[in-house]
């Protein structure tokens, strides 16, 4: 079966297309006059509009329809009189109003309309204009800014006879639209509003009206302040409503089939697991996602707990096949290379804090692995970060000389290595300086899975393949969610989305906080295994300030070697909020061949050839920060997600911290939590994205990829 149709009709004048046109036509031809009458020349013409409406309605709604143009054309004297001139003739000439109403025939299109219309064409939308215009005059203020709008898609209130905002001037492309999906959007709140009492969806955006006077009009499906902003909310209310399959590729869930991982290639006992054969209706929490982050937080929520709550965890695809399964290995703190940056962002307490957070990981992890017997290849070891351009390395030293200069952050277990010595020490070529600090790699999937038995045994209900569609948006009367899923319907007082990457899916709200990330990562092997040097350190070598690659050693001789950012990452269709771990990205394949050889001394002759390369998505946080805690305004809702690709290091011990707010009803201040994790409105609804900021001269060209 065919998915239904999508459709969003649009107002055009005011809502597509500014007055500002006919606001400075009247400033420049009349605004000394107007000024020395005490008369702003923006207001008059605003009120020429609205009292144009007015009367353009009013003859309407009495069988006297007149076309809206001649409407303001006729008003101009009177509104003149009406502003307090009383001589409206003499003050103003015809003259006037023709170069006036010659500008209304050039109206500019709003900022982002352009962009509104093709977020919505590439999610499947049809887009349309309905307008109380005449459809020559409004289809050129498309022409004329270069916006696409079919003219089979117009249609105007001239045709029919019937002016909005009556309910029958909506019915004709409602009765067209039947059985499938109409928005109406418009930046008047009285036209989408009496287009929602007629069976619309309604979409607002306040760019004109600024206060949508919620207490006259009501609240509508989707409400924003930049159209590309309520172009993106459109199909996220979908999702959220579960009119959308959550896991469509087209939009932002799990793709079905993902290219395996190394870590993931062998089929596990666990990978389609389910508990029970129906899908349990009740449940005290539910968890959305059985990554680390999911698994993890099961974990603290049912250890050393005299009464377990029950838990179903649900996960879309195989168990462990997100993030967790796909990445690096690599448990690699951050002790000091962006501790100045989140300086500048947050303050000296709140990087320093962070940093002893993530160093603490390390241990954390090796206490885990011991106290459950893991079986996951855990090795205690040193990271290496290796610097190749002399500029960044330079940079780099000087801002850790200044941290250690300054005493804040514990630096005590990193080694600065210079330029003299780099390159021995590290074995990487042409190093220009190098850090080493307390590292560790493992098995990521072989832990979770191992994990998840244990958690079996303690009542963990796990259901794999069961993807959730939409949760509802208000709880029950016994204060209850309803989750819903392909195989039927879960109800719990308490949700937890483990989501990452794939959170927008089910929490629309985060659609522009958590951005899924496509990485490439690879799996190396030598023929010659007995003649290459043996690499006791983990690696990120730094190419520069954007692009750097990450590697560890594993036990057998292999290497496993993610990034490879130099080949696609200037192409942001390629990796920016792409979901698609279900294909390799062809262009950086063939960047492993060879790596081993270029970049280590001694490796020259090993024949070390990329075996396995695998995509992953990684969910990056618009502010670098995971989001942690209460999901805001939803009660009994938390989230867990947003590690930006450094979830192993932070992980552990946030599902820590989250349990005992679930678990315990602790608060987030209280959880021995980072402060910069906590989850906010105000982190949720900024504009402002440090992520793609940092990414703009890379997309823009000004950044040249250093191979």
């Amino acid at each position: 079966m065919s998915a239904p149709k999508k459709h969003v009709v649009f107002d055009v004048v005011g809502t597509c297309v500014s007055y500002d046109a006919i606001f400075n036509a009247l400033d420049s031809r009349l605004g000394d006059r107007l000024r020395a009458e005490c008369i702003k020349p923006k207001l008059l013409g605003y009120t020429w509009f609205e009292a144009a409406e007015r009367e353009y309605t009013y003859l309407s709604i009495s069988g006297r329809y007149i076309r809206f143009y001649d409407v303001f054309r006729s008003l101009f004297y009177r509104m003149l009189w009406m502003a307090g001139i009383e001589e409206p003739r003499k003050f103003a000439t015809d003259d006037d109003l023709a170069y006036i109403l010659e500008q209304f025939m050039q109206l500019d299109a709003r900022p982002g309309v352009a962009e509104c219309f093709q977020i919505l064409r590439d999610a499947g939308f049809t887009c349309w204009a309905f307008t109380a215009g005449d459809v020559q005059r409004v289809s050129g203020y498309f022409t004329r800014n270069g916006i696409d709008m079919p003219a089979e898609n117009f249609m105007s209130c001239d045709s029919l006879g019937i002016g909005k905002p009556a309910p029958e001037s909506y019915q004709p492309l409602l009765t067209q639209f039947a059985g499938e999906e109409a928005w109406f959007a418009a930046a008047h709140m009285w036209d989408v509003s009496a287009a929602k009492s007629t069976g619309f969806k309604g979409a607002y955006c306040t760019v004109w009206e600024k206060e949508p006077c919620i207490d006259l009009f009501g609240t509508m499906d989707v409400m924003a302040d930049t159209f590309p902003e309520m172009a993106r909310r459109i199909p996220a209310s979908l999702l959220q409503a579960g009119i959308c399959h959550a896991l469509s590729w087209q939009g932002r869930g799990p793709v079905p089939k993902p290219v395996p991982s190394f870590w993931n290639a062998e089929p596990r006992i666990l990978d389609d697991y389910r508990s029970t054969a129906e899908l349990p209706s009740v449940s005290d929490i539910v968890i959305v996602g059985a990554g680390f982050a999911g698994v993890a937080t099961a974990y603290h929520l049912l250890k050393d707990n005299p009464n377990p709550p029950s838990i179903v965890l649900l996960e879309a695809r195989k168990l462990c096949s997100g993030a967790t399964g796909r990445n690096g290995g690599h448990v690699k703190p951050d002790t000091y290379y962006n501790v100045p940056k989140y300086t500048k962002l947050y303050g000296t307490a709140a990087a320093a804090e962070l940093a002893a957070f993530e160093a603490s990981h390390v241990l954390a992890v090796k206490g885990l692995v011991e106290s459950e017997n893991l079986d996951c290849d855990f090795h205690l070891t040193r990271a290496v970060d290796v610097y190749l351009d002399p500029e960044h390395a330079k940079q780099t030293e000087a801002s850790y000389r200044e941290l250690v200069k300054a005493g804040v952050v514990d630096l005590r277990d990193v080694a600065f290595i210079p330029k003299d010595d780099a390159e021995r020490v590290s074995g990487v070529k042409g190093a220009q300086c190098c850090f080493s600090f307390t590292a560790a790699h493992l098995w990521p999937s072989k832990m979770v899975h191992q994990l998840v038995e244990k958690l079996l045994a303690k009542g963990l209900s796990l259901h794999t393949n069961t993807p959730v569609s939409a949760v509802s948006t208000q709880v029950d009367s016994k204060g209850m969610w309803t989750i819903q899923t392909p195989r039927g319907a879960i109800r719990a007082p308490k949700v937890i989305y483990a989501t990452n990457g794939y959170t927008a899916q089910v929490l629309p709200e985060y659609c522009n906080t958590i951005v899924p990330i496509r990485g490439i990562c690879s799996y190396i092997e030598s023929p010659k295994k007995q003649d290459t040097p043996h690499l006791v350190n983990t690696y990120g070598i730094r190419f520069d300030a954007l692009n750097n690659d990450y590697l560890i050693p594993r036990a057998d001789g292999s290497i496993v070697v993610g990034g490879a950012r130099q080949r696609f990452w200037h192409n942001k269709d390629r990796w920016f909020d792409n979901v698609r771990d279900d294909e390799v990205v062809g262009e950086a394949v063939s960047y492993f061949d060879g790596y081993m050889q270029r970049h280590f001394r001694g490796w020259e002759n090993s024949d070390a050839k990329a075996k396995e390369v695998w995509t992953g998505i990684m969910g990056y946080s618009s502010d670098f920060m995971p989001h942690i805690g209460d999901v805001p305004g939803k009660s009994g809702q938390f989230i867990i997600a947003g590690f930006s690709g450094h979830g192993m290091p932070e992980i552990l011990l946030s599902s820590k911290g989250l349990a005992t707010m679930v678990r315990d009803g602790v608060s987030f201040e209280e959880s021995g939590l980072p402060r910069i994790f906590k989850t906010s409105e105000s982190r949720i609804s900024s504009k402002k994205s440090l992520l793609e900021e940092s990414m703009q001269s890379l997309w823009n060209g000004s950044s040249k990829p250093k191979l």
